[in-house]
């Protein structure tokens, strides 16, 4: 294990278009799969910007549209592709099997940062309780910071996905709270990773509002 410092960022995607209309999933062609809002956008826009200068090597995010949308933006900012990793995927304890989600073709025909070239690591496999989802988010993680010792990697996830990496990489057990687009930096020196500041900031949002509002919705 290399003794050089590493640094990782989890950024939860910003808000959901269903999260201020309650009847769209029974619409929607993929009820589980929803876009960022427009005050969404621009929380992805803003996290985007607050990462310009900081040595983000590689930039990996879930497979679901809303952080997909949310890793573009930042990707557009810093000038970095984007891989899909199914290893970071939203945690869905009451579904039964994998959810619809936008078609691999569609993907990288509407994001042009998408990495077609990208073999996960992880996959998506439901059902999955919330314990097992902490513990394949967490060492998926794991394995691609220690696949990378000398790169610093952003990941773009979910709420839950995030608290499993926290506690997975730092041991820390306390409450977590995760803000839309909240972004949490983790060092570590050696193998011993540790938490920067109190936890998620959203100190790069304009209006942090609706980003507390839902702390703890995927």
């Amino acid at each position: 294990m290399t003794s050089q410092t590493q640094t990782i960022w989890i950024v939860r995607h910003g808000n959901r278009e269903d999260f201020g209309n309650s009847g769209w999933a029974s619409q929607a062609e993929r009820p589980y799969d929803p876009a960022l809002s427009d005050d969404g956008e621009r929380q992805a826009q803003e996290a985007g910007r607050s990462l310009v200068g900081q040595p983000v090597h590689r930039i990996f995010a879930s497979p679901f549209l809303r952080t997909i949308q949310t890793a573009h933006h930042i990707a557009d900012a810093v000038d970095l592709p984007v891989a899909l990793e199914p290893g970071i995927g939203e945690i869905l304890p009451t579904v039964q099997q994998i959810p619809a989600l936008l078609p691999a073709d569609e993907q990288l025909r509407r994001f042009v940062r998408v990495d077609s070239a990208y073999s996960p690591i992880g996959h998506l496999a439901y059902p999955e309780n919330e314990a097992d989802g902490h513990r394949r988010s967490g060492q998926t993680v794991q394995q691609l910071a220690d696949a990378h010792p000398e790169h610093n990697l952003l990941f773009v996830t979910h709420a839950s996905p995030t608290i499993g990496i926290v506690r997975h990489l730092t041991g820390i057990q306390e409450r977590i709270s995760v803000p839309l687009c909240a972004i949490f930096t983790l060092q570590r020196n050696g193998q011993n990773w540790h938490l920067v500041g109190e936890g998620g900031s959203v100190s790069h949002l304009s209006d942090t509002a609706t980003s507390l509002r839902y702390a703890h919705s995927g």
